[in-house]
This record gives C-alpha cells, structure tokens and sequence, in this order.
C-alpha cells in the first residue's frame, strides 16, 4: 500500500507519532510519504484541500484537526485523536482565547474530519471514551501509541545507586506548559528540599524558561538519545500533567526502568499501575506528589523492583511493533473495501 502521512508540525508528540508510525509501516512493506506544512497552517487547515495527494495513494493519516483538508475520494482517510482538547476535563486550564479557538474552530474542524473519516482512531481508551460523548459519534478504535522498547531500554552497566544519601533524581520531560503541569514543579520542588533534584527539559518547543530554584536544573531541548540517558539517569520521572491524551513520556519512562510519579487523570491509569509500575497522585496536589516521592525515595529497592515492572509492562502493552500491527490491519481492511 502507499501511505500519505501528511502534518502540520506542532512541536506534540503528534509529529513523533508521525515519524514513528511512518517507519513503522516502512519496515512492514509499505511506501509511505510524509509531508509536514508549517505550523501556522494549523489555524487554516481549508488551505490544504488543495494540495494534491501522492499518486497512488491508498491510505492517508491524518489528525484529526486537519484531517477533512486531506480527504481525497480515491484513498480512504484515518483520523488520529492525540489530545481531545474538547475534553471538559481541560476547560478550567484554558486561556480565555484557548477556549474561543478551540470551541469555535477546533470543534468544527474536528466535526468534518470525523464526516469524511473512513476510519477514526484514539490513542487510549479514555480519549476513545470522551471523544464518543462530546462528539456523539461510536467510540473510536483505541490503539496505544508505542514506543522502541529496544531502544528506550535500561542500561545494564548502569551504576545503581546504592547510598540514601545521594540526591533523589528526578526528571520531568515535556513542554512547559500549563497543560503539562510545569507550574506545578517549582512547588513540589520546595516541598522536597536540597536531598531532591528535578532535572527538566523544554520539551520540542524550544523554550528557554528557567525556575529559581536551587534543585531545579535546566536541560534543554534533548534530542532522543539524550532523552534516553535522563530517562536511565533518572530514579523517576515527575509527570504532574493535566491531561494527557496517552502519555508516551510516561512509556518511554517505563521502558528505561524508571518508574513514574504522575496525575491520576485523563489517560495515565491506562499507562501507570499505581504502586506497581509508578504512582498516580490526585490533580494539583502538590503535597501528594511531596509525599510520593519521599516514599518512593526511602526504599531504594522497592524502586528498583517497580522499575523492572514498569519495564515488562512497557514491552508488554507498548512496545511499537504492538501499534504498527493494529495499525497495519486496520489499513488493510479498509483497503479491501476499496
């Protein structure tokens, strides 16, 4: 088959959906095309009707915010839900003028996609489940987004930490944003005081934003293999997001050994087992992730042993080549139908 994979780059893990999936379908035998648009084409997403589709093309991919400009009657469409925006759940975090574009544009935007879709598609099940009330459609195919549990592995010669009193590491990877939670680590950090450290990247919208505090440091914009070595580094990852239309820094977490300490909110039950392969704390309670991470930080091997959890879990229920067969299968069953 020939895949259209077109995007407008949004700094998400949308566009690392994109690339990983493309590959995917790449190793499986078919020819894909991936083709980006700028990321102002978001707020005018019409003007790509008229961009002409590979020829050829038997299955294009698309979110489900732009999918309608792609809808082409000789291929069938797949729209992908990544973070349903529309979600109550997300309405007191945003903006006055979040709100007004996602309610008046999002929303329509959304509507036709789901009118021309062949097929639509969410990457968890909570996000199958909310998309089906507000938009009063079937629920959605849940298919988990997957990560390279062969890359994104522990490292066995890594030096375990044996001391208690060595700093508590921990890392937060994402956008600094207030849908992430990012104005919630500098508290959470206070709590915490000088025997913890929060390592902290800017996520793929570069930003450079810094918070002053002494056992917060800075990463930068890490590219995958740095990513890898502070997931490995990291005795757990600090994911106090509010919402989350899977969390794939959470699996990539999980498949380097590390557990992690996040919201009980949206999509991350699907991800996290609390207490077995991390844990799962109440939305914006800056004490119970304090407390969380001083439990997990007293007993070094009961995180080692909720790292190797996290680990099976991962490889178990995440591993990418699970997402590109379903993926796959779907794609052929509607091809059949052409």
């Amino acid at each position: 088959m020939r895949i259209w994979m077109p995007y407008v780059w949004v700094g998400s893990g949308a566009d690392v959906f994109t690339h990983r999936l493309a590959q995917q379908m790449r190793d499986l035998g078919h020819e894909v095309v991936e083709q980006e648009f700028p990321h102002r084409w978001q707020f005018f997403p019409w003007r790509m009707r008229l961009v002409a589709a590979p020829p050829g093309t038997d299955i294009t991919v698309a979110t489900t915010h732009t999918g309608f400009a792609f809808h082409r009657a000789s291929s069938k469409l797949v729209v992908v839900e990544h973070g349903f925006v529309l979600d109550p759940a997300f309405a007191p975090y945003r903006s006055t003028a979040q709100t007004i574009y996602h309610e008046v544009f999002v929303r329509h935007f959304t509507r036709r996609s789901i009118e021309k879709a062949d097929a639509i598609v969410a990457v968890s099940d909570y996000t199958a489940r909310v998309m089906s009330k507000v938009m009063n459609i079937n629920k959605p195919y849940a298919i988990h987004n997957g990560v390279d549990t062969e890359f994104f592995c522990p490292d066995l010669k890594q030096k375990q930490k044996t001391s208690e009193n060595e700093p508590f590491e921990l890392l937060f990877v994402g956008n600094l944003i207030r849908r992430k939670g990012a104005d919630l680590l500098p508290r959470i950090m206070e709590r915490l005081g000088p025997a913890f450290v929060l390592r902290y990247t800017s996520g793929l919208r570069t930003h450079d934003s810094s918070f002053q505090k002494a056992n917060m440091k800075p990463l930068g914009r890490l590219d995958q293999q740095e990513a890898r070595a502070a997931y490995r580094n990291a005795d757990a990852l600090l994911f106090p997001t509010r919402m989350e239309g899977f969390g794939l820094v959470a699996a990539e977490a999980m498949a380097c050994e590390t557990p992690v300490i996040a919201t009980n909110c949206t999509a991350l039950p699907e991800v996290i087992d609390d207490g077995v392969t991390g844990r799962l704390c109440p939305l914006d309670d800056v004490d119970a992730f304090a407390a969380a991470i001083r439990d997990l930080a007293a007993d070094r091997e009961r995180l080692r042993e909720m790292g190797k959890r996290a680990r099976a879990a991962a490889v178990e229920r995440f591993d990418i080549q699970v997402m590109a067969r379903k993926y796959d299968e779907l794609f052929r069953r509607l091809d059949s139908k052409r």
